[in-house]
């Protein structure tokens, strides 16, 4: 399988915008998708103009002019029907990679998981939708549609300053989840998209896999001393339960509650996203990062 020409839809936001440097500084050929409707602007990159609604004829018509082989999603996950109608018109036009909007804190393919996180749930139809149409044969010498979906668990160096890791470094409190012990994998943003194009570059390898990568492999405790050594502060410690936290949270995130909802992905990507013994960043041929440089990097942002 050969890939020259890579779509991305989605190219601002946390994760699109890296993604897009990433790419633009590869050997890939890179058209950004996007909407009509849309003021972002991409100066010095193709752009791809597609209705709002991404009806699957126009979109259809518009990956096949571009002669697009791989397409990236990063939009919400939320967005089944928008998602679904952009793989369906990846798969007509005759794309051969995709990669979803898989991107995230937590494991789509776990069961509890989607029980605490129910918007995990969308990322797995998603997913099943993929898996639906991956042995289907296309006329034309299309080929089959592929995908490959990267797990990459909390951005760390976006969530260590948004107290995504129930950390408040201004006002310098740590909020310990079960002792703070637990180990838990995570990833840097231009982490992630440095995976995206390793997957691009290994397309054989990385066919039809959900894989899970990190930047690092650590407990907050493990974090908190480092904050705690670049700062040369001491932390305030506020010993939390998970499961206690989550049951309180559960209501007012099933309500929509934004920062219930934000509290619950981030206490649960702490407890429940480690990695170790299924991670694939051999297989993209991408190295664990050093903690005490990001953290000196994010707090010199602050």
């Amino acid at each position: 399988m050969s890939i020259k020409n890579v779509g991305l839809v989605g190219g601002t936001g946390t994760i699109g915008e890296p993604i897009l440097e990433a790419l633009k500084a590869s050997t890939f050929n890179v058209s950004v998708i996007n909407r009509a409707g849309s003021k972002s602007t991409y100066p010095g990159t193709h752009v791809v103009t597609v209705p709002d609604d991404l009806n699957v004829p126009d979109v259809t018509r518009a990956l096949k002019e571009n002669n697009i082989d791989a397409l990236i999603l990063a939009i919400k996950p939320v967005q089944v029907a928008q998602n679904k109608r952009v793989i369906e018109a990846a798969f007509n036009s005759g794309v051969k990679r995709i990669i979803p909007a898989e991107f995230g804190s937590v494991d789509s393919a776990d069961a509890k998981t989607r029980e605490v996180y129910p918007i995990a749930e969308y990322k797995k139809e998603a997913r099943d939708y993929l898996i639906s149409l991956q042995d289907q044969e296309r006329g034309d010498g299309q080929g089959k549609l592929s995908w490959t979906g990267l797990v990459p668990a909390h951005f760390f160096d976006w969530g260590l300053g948004n107290s995504l890791l129930c950390f408040d470094v201004a006002q310098r409190k740590a909020y310990l989840q079960d002792g703070g012990d637990i180990k838990f994998s995570a990833s840097n943003l231009p982490f992630i998209a440095k995976a995206v194009v390793k997957v691009l570059e290994r397309p054989e390898e990385t066919a039809n896999k959900l894989l899970y990568i990190q930047s690092f492999h650590v407990s907050q405790n493990e974090v908190l001393a480092v904050l705690e050594k670049v700062t040369g502060d001491k932390f305030e410690i506020v010993h939390q339960k998970s499961e206690e936290r989550l049951a309180e949270l559960r209501p007012k995130m099933l309500e929509g509650d934004f920062h219930a909802t934000e509290e619950t992905v981030g206490i649960w990507g702490l407890v429940a996203s480690d990695w170790e013994g299924r991670v694939a960043n051999e297989l993209l041929g991408l190295q664990e990062e050093d903690l005490e440089e990001t953290v000196r990097k994010v707090l010199a942002k602050q």
